[in-house]
This record gives structure tokens, sequence and C-alpha cells, in this order.
């Protein structure tokens, strides 16, 4: 059964998590037409391999660091940090500690399936 997701003008906590980051799960927060916002929590080393969306996309990191590679780059993002790339553009997560992001994805129409990574 899927989980709900917030519904317009609802307050969504989508800050760090701090200690709780330990046991926490990647998770959808929005789903809506040309929306999806998602938090992707990683333990210590898990990588995403290359995949694609067909979304330009956002990735925040709200926790630790992780290393985003993208258009012939690897960034180190930490806390505060963002990145955004264009629809269709390959892109990989290497965490290099527990780490958690905030990813939106927005276009014509986000994926009707969980992201890589996420829950739905």
């Amino acid at each position: 059964m899927a989980l709900p997701h917030a519904a317009a003008a609802e307050v969504i906590a989508a800050g760090p998590l701090g200690a709780a980051l330990t046991g926490a799960r990647s998770q959808t927060l929005v789903r809506d037409h040309g929306l999806q916002i998602f938090r992707l929590v990683l333990t210590p080393g898990q990588v995403l391999a290359p995949h694609k969306v067909r979304d330009r996309m956002v990735i925040q990191c709200l926790d630790g660091s992780f290393e985003f590679e993208a258009m012939g780059r690897r960034l180190t993002l930490r806390a505060g940090d963002l990145c955004h790339i264009p629809p269709e553009e390959s892109h990989a997560v290497y965490a290099l500690e527990a780490c958690s992001a905030l990813v939106t994805l927005f276009g014509v129409d986000t994926h009707e399936t969980p992201a890589p990574g996420e829950q739905p």
C-alpha cells in the first residue's frame, strides 16, 4: 500500500534528520502532476549507479555528505549544498557517510513509480 503524500498547502518536515538519520528510510514527500519531492537516505558507502530521470532535478544535501556525478563532473555535496541538472542527464550518487538529501523532480510529468533509492 502506498504511503500518503502531502497535499497542497500542507506543512512538510523536510529539514535535516540529525540523530534520526540512523534508521531513517528514503520516502516520497510530494507526488503531483509535474512535481515529485522525496527524501533520499543513504548509508555510508551506498551507491546509486548511473541512471537518468526524465525530469529536471534539484538535489540538496541535508545531512552528511555524498558525491554527485553528472555532466562529466564529480561534486562533493555537504549539508546545505545543492546542485541541479537538466532532464535526461545521467547521474550517480556515492554516499561518503550516512546522508540524506531532498530531491525535487519537476517537469511535464514526473515519475509514476518511485525514483531510484526511494520508497513509495
